[in-house]
């Protein structure tokens, strides 16, 4: 994945990685503690944006790990 690529669309690639293994929606809402209804509302992109706690559940289910690195800072000068 791309430095901008949003931490939905990863989340979202990261399910289709784990259906690709085998691993359903059943499975992984069990895995996680996400209703089947929130994975598929979520995978459908009706449910834009998920709450952090639900980001998180679904990250611990599919065994990823959640990574925030601070940004460069683009400097101007001013005269």
């Amino acid at each position: 994945m791309t430095r901008n690529t949003s931490i939905l669309d990863q989340l979202k690639a990261e399910i289709r990685k784990a259906e690709k293994r085998g691993i359903t929606r059943y499975r992984l809402s069990q895995l996680s503690g996400v209703t089947q209804a929130s994975l598929s509302r979520l995978m459908a992109g009706t449910l834009p944006t998920p709450r952090v706690d639900t980001v998180e559940k679904l990250a611990k289910g599919l065994q990823l790990r959640i990574v925030l690195e601070k940004r460069a800072q683009h400097l101007t000068r001013t005269k």
